[in-house]
């Protein structure tokens, strides 16, 4: 008896789900996006999927797939290229920043297997840490959150919280880095500051 079997998979944020973008996107769009992931390069992310492969894979109609397909490019899910008579796809991941309710931006970044967990680490420390690496937002899209801009330049998010909007128990701890700066400086003059035991 022969047989084969595929052991590897994909990953996806439980933050879709959290933040309403499968709901917003649809199931189907997210079954495609699931697809073109399941053909990502390890290497590079890229994938080769044809419409006629999605639509085996996914059980959806050619035209529901190049619908999902425009729908994930607009929610910023996918990147596509043709070259020459081929059309590549890159999925996207994203990740949204919030301060209590508040979303201060989303945070994209390219599906690349061999990379991701280590990209993931470094926005994870910059925002813990504060500290700044050039590197860490090199290959990373920031998309500021309703009252907000992103400073390219100096990789600053701006814009202003209500007092009333900050989590009133925020802990006390490492600051939210170069996306948080403006923000964490309105959170400790907003909130009385614990006393330290001495």
């Amino acid at each position: 008896m022969q047989g084969r079997i595929n052991t590897s998979f994909a990953t996806y944020q439980s933050d879709l789900f959290e933040s309403g973008l499968v709901a917003q996107i649809g199931a189907n769009a997210f079954a495609v996006w699931s697809a073109i992931k399941a053909h990502a390069d390890y290497q590079t992310g890229v994938s080769w999927p044809s419409i006629r492969r999605l639509m085996t894979l996914t059980g959806l109609a050619s035209a529901t797939v190049q619908k999902c397909l425009r729908t994930l490019e607009e929610a910023r899910l996918l990147r596509s290229e043709v070259k020459g008579k081929s059309r590549y796809y890159l999925a996207r991941e994203r990740l949204d920043i919030s301060l209590g309710s508040r979303v201060l931006c989303t945070v994209v970044v390219d599906y690349v297997p061999a990379q991701l967990r280590n990209k993931l680490a470094q926005l994870k420390a910059a925002l813990e840490t504060g500290k700044s690496d050039p590197e860490t937002f090199a290959a990373v899209e920031i998309i500021p959150g309703d009252g907000f801009v992103w400073d390219d330049k100096a990789k600053v998010l701006r814009g202003s919280v209500a007092a009333s909007e900050l989590p009133q128990d925020a802990p006390e701890g490492p600051s939210l880095g170069e996306l948080g700066q403006v923000v964490e400086k309105a959170r400790r003059r907003a909130l009385p500051m614990p006393k330290k035991a001495a």
